[in-house]
């Protein structure tokens, strides 16, 4: 195997470097844009597979029982994690009804495939003052609770967030009295298809894979490729209430983002809508929430309250 050594661009972290064979890595490519301009921000970067992601991916690949999960805490407990408002308490799991012959349901077992990557969530202890000065991602780590970022903190009185979008609901008093409800994740704004496809004659990845062409001379498995696709969207109202709430709109950043997984749970919810009305839905609240993989970037700076990013997080297998 070779241990080329590859550099990211000087501009994002002059020390920076990964090994292509790195058995803690899934293959990835993450591209930050400005919406507002169109610019890239950065060259593309790689995320790490921490250790919670890592046992996510050995349970799954050999159906381990969800006890390998259980060395990481999760973002719901109360004592390690954020204690999130109608998180799992470490005894419930995603289920599938059995029926009996003729439709009843008699009785219930654990469905693990409901456990995937549900979303992201984003950070501020991944950057020093300097923006070369990013930090590893060490293989035994998370976002810490006390540095996750809420992408909303409205009060709870005039709060009217989309919990179709907005996950990881956790009420929080400030200290002038004043209750607020911080949401920590967030849905991906498309869903997730694998692709597979290969180099065609005019030398970009177009065409297909399919049972007819996969294994002709003209698809060789070194210009073949599968992949899927996440978009991330940080929008100009995201993670800008945290930081008014306390510190000031001018210290207004992320230098962290996790995919995290898990499942959900239906939960009724009664709050108002944009017309002060009062209604009840079912949302479904993320559930033993970990983290899968973390990428520290330099600190993107958020004190303009018109700027929003887009983020295209490619993951390869």
């Amino acid at each position: 195997m070779s241990n080329k050594l590859l550099y990211l661009n000087e501009r994002v972290r002059q020390n920076e470097r990964f090994k292509i064979d790195n058995p803690q890595r899934i293959n990835s490519k993450v591209e930050f844009f400005n919406d507002v301009t169109g610019e890239r921000i950065w060259e593309p970067l790689h995320n790490k597979t921490v250790i919670a992601g890592a046992a996510f991916t050995m349970m799954k690949l050999f159906n381990f029982s969800r006890s390998v999960l259980e060395n990481t805490p999760t973002y719901d407990n109360s004592e390690l994690g954020l204690g999130l408002d109608e998180g799992a308490d470490g005894t419930t799991y995603p289920t599938i009804a059995i029926k009996d012959g003729d439709g009843s349901v008699i009785g219930s077992m654990q469905d693990e495939t409901q456990r995937v990557i549900l979303g992201f969530c984003v950070g501020m202890g991944g950057s020093g003052l300097d923006a070369s000065d990013v930090f590893d991602v060490p293989y035994a780590s998370w976002i810490t609770p006390d540095n996750l970022v809420p992408f909303r903190y409205p009060l709870i009185a005039s709060d009217t967030v989309d919990e179709n979008i907005y996950k990881g609901k956790k009420q929080i008093i400030l200290t002038n009295g004043n209750t607020v409800n911080a949401y920590y994740f967030k849905e991906f704004s498309n869903t997730p298809e694998m692709v597979q496809n290969y180099v065609s004659t005019i030398g970009t990845f177009t065409d297909r894979v399919s049972a007819n062409n996969v294994y002709s001379p003209y698809a060789s498995a070194d210009k073949a490729q599968t992949y899927v696709e996440l978009h991330l969207k940080i929008t100009s109202e995201d993670c800008r209430e945290f930081f008014l709430a306390h510190s000031g709109l001018e210290s207004a950043k992320i230098n962290q983002i996790s995919l995290v997984y898990g499942w959900k749970k239906t939960v009724p919810v009664s709050k108002a809508d944009a017309q002060g009305n009062i209604r009840t839905i079912n949302y479904e609240y993320f559930q033993d929430v970990r983290p899968f993989s973390v990428i520290n970037i330099p600190s993107e700076i958020l004190s303009d309250r018109s700027k929003s990013l887009s983020i295209i997080y490619t993951l390869y297998a």
